[in-house]
């Protein structure tokens, strides 16, 4: 029996033609970029838009895929080649003995989307005169330095074909005038043809064994050939009608990083380095398998219905390859197999059983029910720790069901090793049971960020645990809420329902005057001129909540303030305030309350309510007085409480959940939380598709119908 197909290369998925056509692309789309069929194409455009001339040389990586080397060539410039090492970074010793005038420029490579230290290269070539051209290829998306990849390089291309399933379509960026296609433009519909039988491939037997005529266009960009071709093609009508529509879809790098993630966990020990770890903003392009026997192992794969590539085998001929021990040991191998965001947890756990083949098998954890918060009190405790999410918290839990859960039906679950360690904390709890069967994690409406309380190095056994318990449930829908950390669509195997901004300032033992130097000029002096007025003309001073018998005065402050602001029944925080009332007061015995406030002749003006914990700072609400508005009190405060979580040793301060611009005026980054659903049998399946579909009017005009078949929500 044929097996459904599993490609390296993402197939098209048919529901793309019902998305919106992005109207603002971001980096590395939009003004400056210029669209040309191949990458070697556009390489070839831009050195000479750099003004390199014949002679000039470049420093060049031996692990090189060919056809970039080729580019240069024909553009009448040399290669000075150098070694990478286990990590496949340069080596500034190596380099230094390289350089001498004719050389020009450095080319960098982001193997596999992991993306390289460029921040340092981009120093090193300044320092040395030199200009700096970033492949990334491999990398849509990816990001190093709290920057998009590319954005330090001279030169920096991308193929976004090669992680979207475009027919063709290189992008390129380049510090000079950008210069333009000039041969005719072809449609494309024949790769766009076999881009959609792969994803019927990929999901049946017949449809993988009818389709190997029509994939001929999809495998090509595969294959490891250097002819240049003619460098004045653009990309197709088809790769430029169909990228603002899959550009649309954010999930594409959040997705490929938790697949990587899944696979990870089975076969770290066949993965070389520096790819058996997964850094920050690495967009994985594919998995390597290290391997000596790669023939055997294609051909196990090939067998298996899952596409496995030589990785780059030949380098290009120029390069004296016996020069380089550590390029010849990865092209003799490595093998990459797929990981990209049309996969499947079925389609993972596939190919780690093929790659895995002999390895013993791990065993399942086991999964156990509780009838009360009270009776994993403890090991609850311990593990919202690990987790350094306030609310994954026991205190944050107990509460709310005690506000809010009311007579509904408490699913609660531990996930266990063998060894009887918990691992994962599942708090689930019946939502509704008429006319749908509705599970929701405990603390939804209030909290910013929610999700199974375990470590995140233990998030992916909790994934898989928790995507079985699902699995067997009776119930009609899950729905996962501001799930905190990335990726829990693909790890779940559910559908991504929305996606919410939650900026992070990572401070990481950074002094306050770093913290300040990193700010703009702009802020700096605005801060700088409000403070000082507000301190010339009247007298300020800003006051922590400390004092236990003041504390009840102080919330209602705190409110007032937010009302003032807000109104209070335009805010739910206001109509929450008996919940935060019993939690903050919580939270103070438990060291975590932080409620600051900004007095101006010994009156509150302006409120700043959060938590402290363990090393995270969390924003969660404030308020201030109209009145005094002009005088940026809100600003001054946050700014504030900003400087103190970094003089205290914090490790991160959240902005949490909202994408309002002032968080990003400190923001270093925003990971983003999700909202994840999945539907089981043809109702749960039906309503969930639905709700997907259904304008946001019509779908919150039916969930608020739900919501009064069983009470008040919280």
């Amino acid at each position: 029996m044929t097996r459904a197909r599993l490609g390296v290369l993402p197939p098209l998925s048919p529901a793309l033609y019902a998305r919106r056509p992005c109207e603002e692309p971001q980096f590395p789309l939009g003004e400056g970029t210029t669209f040309f069929s191949r990458g070697r194409h556009a390489v070839w455009q831009g050195v000479q838009a750099l003004g390199l001339v014949p002679g000039d040389e470049l420093l060049v990586p031996a692990y090189h895929e060919g056809p970039e080397v080729e580019a240069f060539s024909r553009a009448g410039l040399r290669c000075r080649f150098y070694e990478v090492g286990d990590r496949l970074e340069p080596d500034e010793t190596e380099l230094e003995a390289l350089l001498d005038p004719s050389v020009r420029a450095l080319y960098l490579i982001h193997y596999l989307g992991f993306p390289r230290e460029v921040a340092h290269w981009r120093s090193w070539c300044d320092r040395k005169g030199l200009l700096l051209l970033e492949d990334a290829s491999q990398a849509w998306l990816a990001a190093a330095d709290g920057r998009p990849v590319g954005f330090f390089g001279d030169l920096s291309l991308f193929c976004p074909y090669k992680s979207l399933g475009l027919p063709d379509g290189a992008a390129l960026r380049v510090r000079a005038p950008s210069p333009a296609p000039e041969s005719q433009r072809e449609l494309g519909l024949a790769f766009v043809m076999g881009g959609h039988v792969s994803w019927l491939a990929q999901r049946s037997g017949v449809a993988a064994a009818v389709s190997a005529t029509l994939r001929a266009p999809v495998e090509s960009l595969l294959q490891n050939t250097f002819a240049l071709g003619d460098p004045g093609s653009p990309p197709s009508a088809a790769s430029l009608f169909l990228l603002r529509r899959l550009v649309a879809d954010p999930d594409h790098a959040q997705r490929r990083r938790a697949n990587y993630r899944l696979l990870l966990d089975d076969l770290r020990d066949r993965v070389p380095p520096p790819f058996e770890t997964l850094p920050r903003g690495a967009s994985p392009f594919a998995f390597p398998i290290e391997t000596d026997a790669k023939a055997d192992l294609l051909e196990r794969l090939g067998r298996e219905g899952i596409e496995g590539v030589d990785l780059w085998p030949t380098p290009h001929p120029v390069l004296p390859a016996e020069s380089f021990p550590e390029a010849a040991r990865r092209r003799a191998g490595t093998v990459v197999v797929p990981i990209h965001q049309g996969l499947r947890p079925s389609d993972i756990a596939r190919i780690a059983a093929v790659v895995g083949r002999g390895k013993p098998v791990r065993s399942a954890p086991r999964i156990e029910p509780f009838d009360s918060l009270e009776d994993v009190r403890d090991e609850w405790v311990e593990l919202a720790e690990h987790s350094r999410n306030v609310f994954g918290t026991w205190e944050w839990a107990s509460i709310w069901w005690r506000h809010f859960g009311r007579d509904r039906d408490l699913v609660g679950l531990v996930c266990r090793s063998g060894r009887g360690r918990p691992i994962a904390i599942f708090p689930l709890y019946g939502w509704s049971s008429h006319p749908l069967r509705v599970l929701r994690f405990i603390g939804h409406g209030p909290a910013d960020e929610l999700g199974p309380v375990c470590a995140p190095s233990d998030r992916v056994v909790a994934a898989r645990a928790l995507h079985r318990v699902l699995a067997e449930t009776h119930w009609d829908i899950f729905l996962g809420e501001r799930l905190a950390g990335e990726g829990w669509g693909a790890l779940l195997g559910a559908k991504t329902l929305r996606r919410e901004s939650s900026p992070v300032l990572k401070l990481d033992g950074v002094s306050v005057e770093e913290l300040e130097s990193s700010w703009s000029s702009k802020l700096r002096k605005q801060l700088r001129y409000d403070h000082r007025r507000l301190e010339r003309d009247h007298g300020m001073r800003f006051r922590l909540a400390d004092d236990r018998d003041h504390l009840d005065a102080d919330l209602r402050s705190l409110f007032r303030l937010h009302a003032e602001r807000w109104g209070r029944d335009r805010s739910s925080f206001g109509i929450r305030e008996a919940f935060h009332q019993d939690f903050a007061a919580r939270a103070f015995e438990r060291g975590w309350l932080r409620l600051w406030f900004l007095e101006v002749d010994d009156k509150p003006v302006s409120a700043w309510y959060g938590f402290r914990f363990n090393g995270v700072e969390s924003h969660y609400q404030g308020g201030r007085d109209p009145a005094w508005g002009r005088w940026s009190v809100g600003s001054i405060l946050l700014a504030h409480t900003i400087r103190a979580a970094a003089a205290d040793g914090m490790q991160e301060y959240r902005f949490l959940r909202g994408d309002e611009s002032f968080k990003y005026r400190f923001a270093t980054e925003d990971p983003g939380i999700e909202t994840v659903g999945m539907g089981y049998g043809p109702i749960g399946r039906a309503a969930l598709e639905a709700s997907s579909l259904l304008p946001e009017a019509v779908f919150r005009a039916c969930a608020g119908r739900l919501r009064g078949l069983r009470g008040q929500e919280p």
